[in-house]
């Protein structure tokens, strides 16, 4: 036996697709409004995982007339066939649609976007038969709350171009255990071509079904066991909204299951909050009378016994390219001029931007985000100069928009410094300062725990002054109305003509803090 730890990819990795390559296994998870979009990691063993980068870096890859324009990454797949890596998603922004892009290294730089079609999200793709089989949802609302079938038809990868009709998949506009079926995912396993879709929305409702049929354009016949993943009866455990799940099997003939989850705050029987959104999870399958049993009997762990051994592979040659990108930083909008990272030193170079309350971020870089992994973490961070009021540098936890704390520092016109505790959740707005007398570098932290966020503020070697705190749940996914989860970052609000921000010793600590 075997212990998986779980989540396996933590803080920011929903909608996971998988896919293996011999020992090799590729994971890709959504990234919405966040770019380098479409998020690559890379396992031998199914648990550990590294990130590659993202495989959506220009605006040929998500908006139809190449320019740069709105982003929003939904829920991705990831396939291998016959030595090329295709990946299918969806910008739901601006009615882009939906696209395919392929790579034979996905590590590395991936196609312009192949574009299919612009209804719903959530495509998928199935090769088998010598075709190309695209499923994906519908959005189509009946009056009685049903929401529409999941459809599906042929496909050119090479260049989007549909082959035959779109056909309906599931009877009666619904799920099969509720009214709404989404990301949906075809496999042919032996002679049966299996429909696993996720149902009840991302919430505390979420789950996993299974459907099955001789053929691939059904009728599927509904799994006996369905939903085949769910916590959504058990109301006190840590873990929530497990759902949105892909299939793998091993080299050894084993197979497993990945899915989305949420961790959450579990004290007395009573779930709370959870700020690290959703996650990845990891959970083994056993086939019985020909359906998936995934965990024990559709429940996960956060530290669960396998029933076998994880896969075991030593002989990977996978390069990790060393980029912020792939230590896990990424901006809302393209990379701009300007902006320069080194994750092993800890140094980054911040143009100038926006606001984080700005709803537009097309105009300067002014931030990169760093998704939280652990309640308990640390953000430390030395700032070369200040900029002068009214622009402003520093750190910040962010949720959304509407939902973020930020400590910054700026120059008065006589060179006085202050730090700057700003707490922005829904339309109320707190503000306190510390003076930092002198002109050393200055030194931020940011300390979270599962209750609060806590700053600190220190003029070059001379102790930190706690600046103030800010409450978990206020930033929270339940409060902020957000799919993202928290993310610490750098920001840099001001005019982008000005030099930019130099921020230096750069360091995330994720757990184990005392």
């Amino acid at each position: 036996m075997s212990t998986i730890s779980n989540p396996v990819v933590r803080g920011v990795a929903p909608d996971p697709s998988v896919c293996r390559v011999g020992g090799d296994y590729y994971l890709a998870t959504s990234t919405f409004d966040f770019l380098p979009g479409v998020r690559i990691h890379h396992s031998t063993d199914l648990v550990n995982w590294r990130l590659l980068g993202g495989a959506v870096t220009r605006p040929a890859q998500y908006r139809r007339d190449g320019r740069p324009g709105d982003v929003m990454l939904f829920a991705p797949t990831l396939r291998h066939h016959e030595g090329r890596f295709y990946l299918a998603c969806t910008n739901v922004a601006d009615e882009q649609g939906n696209f395919v892009l392929t790579t034979d290294d996905p590590a590395g730089e991936w196609s312009d976007a192949a574009w299919v079609d612009r209804q719903a999200f959530d495509p998928s793709l199935l090769f088998a038969d010598g075709t190309c089989y695209y499923t994906r949802r519908t959005l189509e609302p009946l009056p009685d709350g049903r929401l529409g079938p999941v459809v599906q038809c042929e496909i050119d990868p090479a260049t989007g171009e549909a082959l035959g009709p779109m056909r309906e998949l599931t009877p009666g506009y619904a799920g099969f255990s509720s009214n709404d079926i989404e990301g949906p995912h075809l496999y042919k396993i032996g002679d049966w071509y299996y429909l696993f879709s996720a149902e009840g929305g991302s919430w505390k409702g979420h789950m996993q079904t299974c459907g099955r049929s001789r053929s691939p354009w059904g009728p599927f016949e509904p799994c006996p066991d369905n939903p085949v993943i769910t916590h959504r009866h058990r109301v006190g455990h840590p873990i929530q909204t497990l759902g949105h799940a892909d299939l793998v099997d091993a080299p050894d003939g084993s197979w497993w299951a990945v899915m989305l989850g949420t961790r959450h705050l579990a004290r007395g029987g009573f779930v709370y909050h959870h700020n690290l959104g959703r996650e990845t999870f990891l959970a083994p399958v056993e086939w019985r009378d020909g359906w998936p049993v995934v965990g024990a009997g559709g429940t996960i762990e956060l530290h669960m016994e396998t029933p076998g051994p994880l896969p075991s592979y030593a002989g990977s040659t996978v390069a990790r390219p060393d980029t912020i990108w792939a230590a896990g930083w990424s901006t809302q909008g393209l990379p701009a001029e300007g902006l320069a990272g080194d994750a092993v030193s800890g140094a980054f170079t911040l143009p100038f931007g926006l606001p984080l309350d700005a709803e537009d971020r097309s105009v300067g870089v002014g931030a990169v985000f760093l998704p939280q992994q652990e309640d308990d973490a640390e953000l430390t961070v030395v700032l070369a100069a200040a900029p002068g009021a009214p622009a402003e540098a520093g750190v910040a936890v962010h949720s959304s928009p509407r939902h973020h704390y930020t400590l910054t520092v700026a120059a008065g016109p006589d060179g006085a410094r202050a730090a700057t505790l700003r707490r922005t959740v829904d339309d109320m707005v707190t503000e306190q300062s510390v003076v930092l007398p002198g002109t050393a570098p200055v030194r931020l932290r940011i300390e979270a725990s599962e209750q609060r966020y806590v700053f600190f503020a220190a003029n070059g070697d001379e102790p930190y002054l706690n600046v103030g705190t800010g409450a978990a749940r206020l930033l929270s996914a339940e409060t902020a109305e957000a799919f993202v989860g928290c993310q610490f970052a750098l920001v840099a609000a001001g005019d982008p003509a000005q030099p930019a921000a130099a921020f230096t010793e750069v360091r995330a600590v994720w757990g184990g803090l005392a």
